[in-house]
């Protein structure tokens, strides 16, 4: 079965498209578990654009913005897909409750990038303020 009429059955079978969970299947074939999914590749990925955009503009706490800004458009697609059949009320209510329910995660990333921003290479190196 080639990568292309697996993901198209995903589609069909699960109904949901995600910006990560799309990322992960695109880079490593198949569907990643829940857990490393949440916990190993979101945290990784979202916290090495974090530490680039904080780069970029010579800010620390764009670091916070990043990761709360990039998590909100991950669970706004994920809302929008699963539940657009139901409503305005329904898809604002889920985006509020997938938002609290990735927190623990999204504070993993938060601290994660903001230790390796704060590190003194990177302020010496990238004069992050």
């Amino acid at each position: 079965m080639s990568r292309v009429t697996m993901y198209e059955n995903r589609i069909v079978n699960k109904g949901v498209i995600v910006m990560f969970r799309d990322m992960a299947f695109y880079i490593f074939g198949k569907p990643l578990d829940s857990f490393l999914q949440l916990f190993v590749f979101e945290p990784i990925l979202i916290s090495v654009i974090a530490i680039l955009i904080a780069m970029i503009t010579k800010k620390s706490w764009t670091v916070f913005v990043t990761v709360i800004v990039l998590n909100l458009i991950d669970n706004f697609l994920l809302v929008t897909y699963q539940f657009s059949g139901q409503g305005l009320g329904t898809i604002l209510s889920q985006n509020v409750l997938f938002f609290f329910q990735k927190f623990f995660s999204m504070f993993y990333e938060i601290i994660i990038s903001y230790i390796v921003v704060k590190l003194p290479y990177m302020h010496s190196k990238f004069k992050i303020a």
